[in-house]
This record gives C-alpha cells, sequence and structure tokens, in this order.
C-alpha cells in the first residue's frame, strides 16, 4: 500500500510539476463545457499515476498469485482508450465503450469472476447457469461501472474519495473472510489512489480523466465480483449495493435524458446529482464565499457523506442477501 501510494505521489507530482512540456495537449482548457466547474489549466491525466502506482504493487505481491498482473493487463486498454479521449477529446462513445467491454472479456477470461449466481434460484439455473449469459452478464456490469464512475467525475476528489470509502468496505470484508488476495489487492489500490487524491483534493491540481475514471470503475468492479467469486458467503448483491451511487446516477440519467429530456443518453447536462447539490446546496451552506475552490471541495464532501448511509449495512451485513436486496431498494 505504501510502495503504491508513493508511486503514485510521485508521479503525480512530476505530471504536474512538468506540465508545460505537455500542455498542449494534456491540460483541461475547458472552462465553458456544462460539466466543468474548474477555473486553472490543470492536466487531466490522472490515471498514469494511477497506474503506475498499481504497477507497483502488482510487482510486490505478484509472487503470491498472478492475479494482480490480470487485474493489472485487464484495466490497461479502458486506461489507454480513456487516455485518447484526454488527449484527443475526438474518440467516440461507442468505441470507448466497446473496449471497455473488450478489458472486462480479458478480466474474465483470466480471472474466471464471470457471475454465476445472485441469490435467485431460476435466474441462477436457466440464465446464469448458461455460461453465456453469465459472461454477457459480467461484461455489461464490468463495463457499466467502468462508463458510471465517468459520470460522477465532476469535482476536486469526488470519484477519487468515494472510491476509498469503496475500497475500505471491501478491505473490511476481505479481513472478515479472510481473503488475503483481495486483501493485498484492496489495499494497493487504496494506496495508489491515495497517490493521486493527495494531489487531486481540495485543490485539483490534477485530474482523473476519462483514463483514471475508467479504469477506478473496471477496477471496483473486478475486486467486487473476485470477492464474490472468491467467497460464496459474500452476497452478489452486496457489490451492488456499495457501487450503488454512480450506477444509478447512470441509469437515471439515462432515463432522464432519453425520456424526460428527449435527447441521447451520450450528451452531457448539467443535472446530475453532484451538479444539483453544487448549484442549490453549497450556496446555503457558503454563504459569500465565492472561491470556487472551496465550494468545488465542498461538493465533493457533500457526496461523500450522501454515499456513507449505503455504506454501513454493506459492513455489517454483507453476507445477507435479504438485507442487502432491501437496503438497494430503499
Amino acid at each position: 500500500s505504501f510502495a503504491s501510494f508513493f508511486a503514485a505521489l510521485i508521479t503525480s507530482f512530476l505530471v504536474i510539476k512538468y506540465a508545460h512540456l505537455h500542455q498542449n495537449f494534456s491540460l483541461d482548457h475547458d472552462f465553458l463545457g456544462i460539466q466543468k466547474f474548474h477555473t486553472e489549466y490543470t492536466p487531466r491525466i490522472g490515471g498514469i499515476p494511477l497506474f503506475v502506482g498499481l504497477a507497483v504493487g502488482c510487482t510486490l505481491i505478484y509472487n503470491e498469485s498472478t492475479e494482480p498482473l490480470w487485474i493489472l493487463i485487464s484495466i490497461l486498454p479502458i486506461l489507454l482508450i480513456g487516455l485518447a479521449e484526454d488527449l484527443t477529446k475526438s474518440i467516440s462513445p461507442f468505441i470507448r465503450l466497446v473496449v471497455s467491454f473488450f478489458s472486462a472479456g480479458i478480466a474474465i477470461y483470466f480471472l474466471d469472476i464471470s457471475l454465476l449466481s445472485i441469490g435467485w434460484p431460476w435466474f441462477d439455473h436457466n440464465i446464469l447457469g448458461i455460461q453465456f449469459f453469465s459472461i454477457i452478464l459480467t461484461m455489461f456490469m464490468i463495463a457499466g461501472v467502468s462508463h458510471s464512475t465517468n459520470i460522477i467525475d465532476g469535482f476536486n476528489g469526488l470519484l477519487l474519495g468515494y472510491s476509498e470509502i469503496v475500497l475500505l468496505v471491501l478491505l473490511w470484508v476481505s479481513i472478515q473472510t479472510g481473503d488475503k488476495l483481495v486483501f493485498s489487492i484492496t489495499l494497493m489500490t487504496i494506496g495508489a489512489i491515495a497517490g493521486v487524491l493527495f494531489y487531486n483534493f481540495p485543490k485539483g491540481r490534477i485530474f482523473t480523466g476519462d483514463g483514471g475514471a475508467y479504469l477506478i470503475g473496471g477496477l471496483l468492479a473486478i475486486i467486487c465480483l473476485l470477492l464474490v467469486k472468491r467467497n460464496s458467503n459474500v452476497s452478489p448483491w452486496f457489490a451492488l449495493l456499495i457501487m450503488s451511487y454512480p450506477v444509478f446516477e447512470t441509469f437515471f440519467s439515462i432515463y432522464r435524458k432519453k425520456f424526460l429530456r428527449n435527447m441521447s443518453p451520450s450528451i452531457p447536462d448539467g443535472i446530475h446529482l453532484h451538479m444539483l447539490k453544487y448549484k442549490r446546496v453549497v450556496p446555503l451552506l457558503t454563504g459569500k464565499i465565492k472561491r470556487d475552490e472551496i465550494r468545488n471541495s465542498l461538493t465533493s464532501v457533500l457526496m461523500w457523506i450522501f454515499v456513507m448511509p449505503f455504506m454501513l449495512p454493506a459492513l455489517l451485513w454483507w453476507d445477507d442477501n435479504l438485507i442487502m436486496i432491501r437496503t438497494i431498494e430503499k
């Protein structure tokens, strides 16, 4: 964890320090976009430090198992296609989605993490019991989560802080189940994300960008599936509960755009939950304070507090399907 942290921290520092060397293609110059809330030119290639931190962590636990290496390989395509979008702003959403399915396929094949049960006997036997459907559904899960985390990546520290909260829950459950492999993978991921978070919150000196957001989403989905697959007593609904914020934000965003606003779901708008808190709640708390840095970071803190109630049942009843489902319904 410390090695991953320092590797990501140092790489982030170098990206920021030498931004003048790559500013023409790596800095976010768009201050007017509907989902833009920063006011300074900022490197949006935080996915690179994240990957470096993970790579360093993987080298330390590779001798124990090959799974960390395959995780690293599986998330590389979505990182690269995200970075390509960060640098060129010209990669279509469809191509990025296809690549995310490719990454998911690598993870499923080499890690054997296809979902086999959700606790519903009929569905488990007739749908998940058929390997093709199990693989396709799992690919949708990994690809979907990788894109949903990109949707919530809007303010300093929001995605990275939320990810750390999820990872701490995963770490706790891995301890309860005695799963040393998932524990090690989760710990190194916590370290890598913390290294970038140091510069991302509260001042936003580096952004994760699409590459980093896709990487984080895919990685979280893979760790969740790995934990569920390796430990039959962990409820598969536990994974959905701890990832419910970005997942439901994505589904509601599609519904809102397609059916309420009659627009393409791929077109960005400015009314995601974190944006509404920024526009309507934060001004009530900050009053006359106009510094965008404070309002930006405060939005992330409010969102972290918002997701906490969903995490508590996951911490206490991670092995109970019924409680997990009822919590999701609420």
